[in-house]
C-alpha cells in the first residue's frame, strides 16, 4: 500500500503543470489571433484610403481629358492601370458634366463622383463627392 501512495504524490503536480501549460497555450493562441485580426483591419483601412485617392486621380485625369477635348465622353469603363483606377462614366447633362470613377486596388472599389461645368476656355469643378 505504501508503494502506491508514493507514486501518487507526483500526479497532482504533473496535472497542475499540464493544466497551467494548456491555459498559457490557449491564451497565447487567442492573443495571436487578435493581433492577426487587427493587422487585417489596418491593412483593409489602408487599401480603402488608397482607393479613395486613386479615384480622385481618375477624376483629375477625366478633367484633363475634358480640357483637351470639349466633347470627351466615356460610356464604357476605361481602366487606367498606371493610376489604379477606372473612369466609369463621363457624360454631359445640360451645361454640366458628370464624372464617376472608382479606385481599383486589391479588388476594393471606392467610388467617387464629380460635377463640372464646361466653358469655352476652362473647366470648373462644382462638386466632388
Amino acid at each position: 500500500m505504501k508503494i502506491i501512495m508514493k507514486n501518487k504524490k507526483g500526479f497532482v503536480a504533473l496535472t497542475l503543470v499540464i493544466t497551467v501549460a494548456s491555459l498559457l497555450l490557449v491564451f497565447s493562441l487567442t492573443q495571436s489571433i487578435e493581433i492577426a485580426h487587427f493587422f487585417d483591419q489596418t491593412e483593409r483601412k489602408l487599401y480603402r484610403l488608397m482607393n479613395h485617392y486613386y479615384a480622385y486621380n481618375c477624376i483629375d485625369q477625366a478633367v484633363l481629358n475634358l480640357t483637351h477635348d470639349y466633347f470627351y465622353e466615356v460610356l464604357t469603363p476605361v481602366e487606367m492601370e498606371d493610376l489604379r483606377c477606372v473612369i466609369d462614366v463621363v457624360k454631359k447633362e445640360n451645361e454640366f458634366v458628370i464624372i464617376e470613377t472608382y479606385g481599383n486596388f486589391k479588388n476594393m472599389r471606392i467610388k467617387r463622383s464629380a460635377i463640372a461645368r464646361l466653358y469655352d476656355n476652362k473647366v470648373e469643378i462644382i462638386s466632388i463627392d
